[in-house]
């Protein structure tokens, strides 16, 4: 997947962001990677492409409510995605329709890249699987200094009820890093990244400011009005 060929700074915006595969692809079978700690890993060749595109599988212990919150709450998405830098909104009053920027670390001997992407959330009103939509946006911020800017990407992250108290996570990415990657960086990306961010969002969640949702809404009202506009499976007694 090109996005993955970035840099493993790249990567780690692919997952952040998760991928929307073309219908195309549809007929390409995933290959796996193994199943290691309750995560599956998943990777498959994109038609003319150099790099390979990712799919990781894992299910949480917490309420689709309580991980849908940690994944909108982008002001702390470095601290579990895999080389991300820096990740912030930059336009847009809701967050399931918002343009955020975001920044990833480099591997030696690859340059940092960042990227500007519009993100959007949608929910099936039969099933209550959240989807959230990342696609790159061009035009909304100059180059920033020390970074290479992703010419194109787009992700997709799926949240699905197992029951009202465990939710499962599916992200998907692929897209054009732009620029030099060595192969065996952007190899070891394409596994990593998917296994090492959905393994530390799984801890992320498990934080005691996720467990209380109405003291998160109480600290970010935009994360109270996404709330507000989805539909949650009812508590257990």
């Amino acid at each position: 997947m090109n996005l993955f060929r970035l840099l493993s700074s790249l990567p780690a915006l692919i997952l952040t962001l998760g991928i929307m595969l073309p219908s195309a692809q549809a007929s390409i079978a995933w290959e796996p990677h193994g199943s290691a700690n309750g995560i599956a890993i998943f990777t498959r060749h994109v038609p003319g492409q150099p790099l390979k595109e990712f799919r990781g599988i894992v299910q949480v212990d917490a309420p689709l409510a309580q991980v849908a919150a940690t994944r909108a709450d982008v002001s702390t998405m470095h601290e579990w995605f895999f080389l991300l830098n820096e990740a912030r909104f930059i336009k847009g009053e809701r967050l399931d329709d918002a343009y955020i920027y975001l920044a990833l670390k480099g591997i030696w001997p690859v340059n940092p890249r960042d990227a500007v992407a519009h993100v959007t959330v949608k929910q099936d009103p039969a099933t209550m699987a959240i989807t959230v939509n990342v696609a790159s946006q061009d035009g909304l911020m100059a180059p920033q200094k020390g970074y290479v800017r992703v010419p194109s990407l787009k992700s997709t992250w799926t949240l699905r009820v197992i029951s009202p108290t465990r939710t499962e996570v599916e992200v998907e990415g692929h897209g054009d890093p732009g620029g030099w990657i060595p192969t065996a960086i952007a190899n070891f990306v394409v596994t990593t990244l998917p296994r090492q961010s959905l393994a530390k969002m799984r801890e992320h969640v498990a934080k005691p400011e996720y467990r209380d949702l109405k003291k998160m809404y109480a600290r970010n009202p935009q994360l109270r009005e996404l709330g507000e506009r989805l539909v949650f499976p009812t508590p257990l007694p």
